[in-house]
């Protein structure tokens, strides 16, 4: 295109325009019909992909954009041109999220020049994003809370039948007797496992922040929980939690189960096996708790979605649910979990209220 449309003089903008074009809180350039930069405002100097106007002025499009924008660029501004129609897409550059504008400009009939405005709309849909997963995540509360107690129900008749069972069996000396008080003892042993999670489940819900945890022995026992996961087969764990720090004020269980989490999270990240760190320290009145992977990270253009649920780029399996709780137990406590973008794998990072020692 840039080959067959006619070269104009460069006329670049002065006095009020200049300053009308800088104030303006979008990105802003135009280019003429013979594709060269004509106006270059302050916001498309900055940033990660920004360039000094010097350098963009009276240059051509082609030596002033990286050759991958620019490749991206050329059609939309060839059918501007063409057509006098604006353009508008949502584009994701490594700078952030941006609703870009193609906008014709006319001096008489004729399309002299073409103006492209680029508003950051990254805080926007992140906010956006966090009231969906907000939403989804009372829902999801209010749900679980609901099955708890309905299950309750059923558990109390299972655990009278099982000491129903348990008279008969006491009257008895031969071996159907014997199976009955086996039977029995594995009824009993599964309710209390099952009356756990309720508990668990309705504790959730309801944060006492008088309760502490210490973090080594909780992390320790989520650890010895997953050892035997198939998932961690071929995963080395490695935990550095110093024995100095005072308790967590998070309680027990439900750290346990943000532990749990983000580490199956991360062994998701490394079906070809790796090493998952989990470390902690102390940072002025909070903990902090480390689960690191030697996957290949989150990319930049899931991260704001990470935390929502039933967002999962597991292929074949996972409900998107194990980051979303996660964060949601901890916030509950005052806390919270957040993702720290790193060279090479991802760290997950839970922060908690410290309760100093008694």
């Amino acid at each position: 295109m840039a080959q067959r449309l006619p070269r104009t003089q460069a006329e670049p903008l002065s006095g009020l325009g200049a300053a009308v074009f800088d104030a303006l809180p979008i990105g802003l350039y135009v280019v003429d019909r013979g594709l060269r930069v004509v106006a270059w405002n302050s916001l498309r100097e900055k940033g990660p992909l920004g360039v000094p106007r010097g350098r963009a002025l009276g240059r051509p499009l082609r030596g002033v954009l990286p050759p991958r924008g620019y490749r991206a660029t050329l059609p939309v501004l060839s059918h501007v041109f063409k057509t006098g129609i604006p353009h508008e897409e949502t584009a994701e550059t490594r700078a952030g999220l941006f609703h870009v504008r193609r906008l014709p400009v006319r001096q008489g009939p004729e399309v002299t020049h073409v103006l492209s405005a680029f508003e950051d709309i990254t805080e926007r849909r992140t906010l956006e994003m966090r009231l969906i997963a907000s939403d989804r995540l009372a829902f999801l509360g209010q749900l679980v809370a609901g099955v708890a107690h309905e299950v309750s129900n059923p558990l109390a008749g299972i655990a009278g039948c099982a000491e129903a069972l348990a008279s008969l069996a006491t009257k008895g000396s031969g071996k159907a007797a014997r199976e009955a008080r086996k039977f029995r003892d594995l009824i009993r042993r599964e309710v209390g496992r099952c009356e756990g999670i309720v508990r668990f489940l309705l504790d959730s819900a309801r944060a006492d922040p008088g309760t502490t945890s210490d973090l080594g022995t909780t992390v320790g026992t989520a650890l010895r929980l997953l050892e035997r996961h198939p998932a961690f087969a071929r995963i080395r764990v490695v935990a550095r939690i110093p024995k100095e720090l005072p308790p967590a004020r998070l309680e027990t269980d439900s750290l346990k189960q943000v532990v749990m989490a983000l580490a199956m999270n991360g062994s998701q990240a490394m079906p070809g096996g790796g090493t998952l760190t989990l470390r902690a320290g102390r940072t002025g009145p909070n903990l902090f708790l480390d689960v690191i992977d030697t996957g290949p990270g989150v990319p930049p253009a899931i991260r704001a979605r990470i935390f929502e649920p039933y967002f999962t780029t597991n292929v074949g399996g996972g409900a998107g649910l194990g980051l979303a709780i996660a964060r949601t137990l901890v916030r509950r406590w005052g806390g919270d979990v957040v993702h720290s973008p790193r060279r090479s794998g991802a760290c997950f990072r839970v922060v908690m209220k410290a309760a100093e020692r008694a």
